[in-house]
This record gives structure tokens, sequence and C-alpha cells, in this order.
């Protein structure tokens, strides 16, 4: 937690204080965790399932704005990205892969196959059924997905573009 958002507005700590996520501690990051990272080249997808189940996923809470490659720097874990989702909350909502947290974290645990703790977090907000409306057909397409070739597939269908997410590059 880099302590860089509004704390009236940080999804990460209404996930912690709801009890449906941890705080890191420094026990937690040496285990080797599925880590969400906007800058990574490999995607989440099912078959990381196991990882998250064994040791954990964890997001780096920090403002989009800030964001950039050095904040993952010795985070020992897999590193991997979402593919391209359409944020619903008010202050991104729309512009596509600038998630909050909650969205990111929610996402991830669809696509790994966890749909009961998907569901939990859709009720911290009421945004979030927003997100989930604009996102349902991606998430389920993106879960189904084998390999990691199969789901650039998918995202290619869907996106007609190669990197949705181009962004990133451009440290919003």
């Amino acid at each position: 937690m880099f302590r860089e958002d509004d704390p009236a507005k940080n999804t990460t700590l209404k996930m912690i204080r709801a009890g449906l996520a941890l705080r890191a501690s420094r026990y937690t990051l040496r285990l080797p965790l599925l880590i969400l990272n906007p800058y990574s080249s490999e995607y989440i997808g099912p078959w990381h399932r196991n990882i998250a189940e064994k040791y954990g996923l964890l997001v780096v809470d920090a403002s989009w704005r800030r964001l950039d490659p050095s904040k993952f720097r010795g985070l020992r874990g897999v590193h991997v990205k979402l593919p391209p989702l359409i944020p619903g909350n008010p202050i991104n909502y729309g512009k596509t892969c600038i998630l909050s947290s909650i969205e990111a974290v929610a996402a991830s645990l669809f696509i790994l196959g966890f749909k009961n703790e998907y569901e939990k977090l859709l009720g911290l907000y009421k945004w979030m059924r927003t997100f989930n409306d604009l996102n349902i057909k991606l998430l389920e397409s993106y879960s189904k997905t084998r390999t990691p070739g199969e789901l650039v597939e998918i995202i290619k269908t869907f996106w007609e573009v190669e990197n949705p997410c181009y962004v990133f590059k451009e440290n919003t």
C-alpha cells in the first residue's frame, strides 16, 4: 500500500475492512505470490489458479497517476496482467484497463474460477454491478481459456487490436 489515494475512496482498504482481503506482511511478500502487474508481459489465466490458491493474489495499491514499474521491483512471485476490461468505477469509468484495485482483484478471481469470492466483492460498491455488466461476457470468455495463446486470440477477437492497454507504456 503506497497510500497515494484518498483513504475514503480506497477500494483496497474497503476490501480489508470487509474481511475480504489482508494487508501484505513481510512474510507474505516472501511467498511466490500471483502479483497483478500491468507492466507484465504475461496475462493472468485459469492456469494460474493453483498459485493463487496456494500462495495468494497480490494487488499493489497505488495511484494510476504515479504508477511505474519500480513499484513492482523486488516482489517475488509470478507477475501477471489482466486482459483488457472496462472500469465501472466513477473515477475512471470507461477508460479501458484503468481499473480500481477492487475491480482488478474481482476480475482476477473470476478469471481464476473463484466465482463466489467475485460475487462478494460485487456487493461492496454499487458501481461494482456496473463493472460486472460492462465486463461479464469478457470475463466469461477469459475464464474459459486453456492456454495463453488462446487468451490472446480472445483478446484480439473482442478488441480488434493487438494491445488495447497500450496506455501503460505511456505511463498514465
